[in-house]
């Protein structure tokens, strides 16, 4: 029973990097800085993530990243090893081009002293901006995807395969300061998977890097 919650808790957990991106997933422009780097973690009944990436992009353009992670579960003795990358693109909508969206794809590899999983995850995210000040942004963020996860079990003696495909929603909100620091609370949301419990998560993202030259006036 311990084994089977174990296995179910790493099919979920396994989707779940910690993506870095634009104003899309609440977190800081790449207007302000093109590179970023996070620390996040994600909470949910039996299990405590701890990862941390980094991304390049461009603003209101592609973006490209790559994390790593740790993740442990109640009665297991030890973590697993997660490495995945993730990919997307920003796109503006609106008169105002205040609603910014994102098509993004992402895929982690886990591994573990007795197990091996994949995760691989499509969607969309959008968010927009809020109470804007030189000093502080509140974005809220709202995405959808669709993820597939694979599970190889060894206990020694047998070998089981577990697979299943699943829709997952995330919430968030974004509080961007100096347009540098984000700080953004979230929560994923399971759908369509039985006896799953939504997943809180906290990511700190900080912009670096150089910044776009302005546009020559002609």
């Amino acid at each position: 029973m311990r084994r089977s919650l174990v296995v179910s808790l790493a099919l979920l957990a396994i989707v779940r990097s910690p993506a870095v991106a634009q104003t899309c997933l609440g977190l800081a422009s790449f207007t302000h800085g093109n590179m970023q780097a996070s620390g996040n973690g994600q909470f949910s009944d039996g299990m405590n993530r701890f990862g941390a990436g980094f991304t390049y992009g461009l603003p209101a353009s592609v973006f490209a990243g790559a994390q790593i992670s740790t993740t442990s579960f109640d009665g297991a003795p030890s973590s697993s090893l997660g490495i995945g990358a993730n990919v997307g693109y920003q796109l503006s909508l609106g008169k105002a081009a205040n609603i910014a969206v994102c098509p993004t794809a992402s895929f982690e590899i886990g591994m573990g002293p007795d197990d091996d999983a994949l995760g691989i995850n499509v969607g969309f995210s959008l968010g927009t901006t809020m109470g804007s000040t030189p000093r502080m942004q509140i974005i809220p963020s709202a995405g959808l995807g669709l993820a597939y996860t694979k599970l190889k079990l060894d206990d020694g003696t047998t070998t089981t395969e577990l697979s299943d495909t699943y829709g997952q929603a995330r919430l968030g909100v974004g509080f961007i300061f100096n347009q540098q620091i984000a700080v953004r609370p979230s929560v994923d949301i399971p759908l369509g998977l039985d006896n799953s419990d939504p997943t809180f998560g906290l990511t700190v993202a900080y912009s670096f890097g150089s910044k776009p030259a302005p546009a020559r006036r002609r």
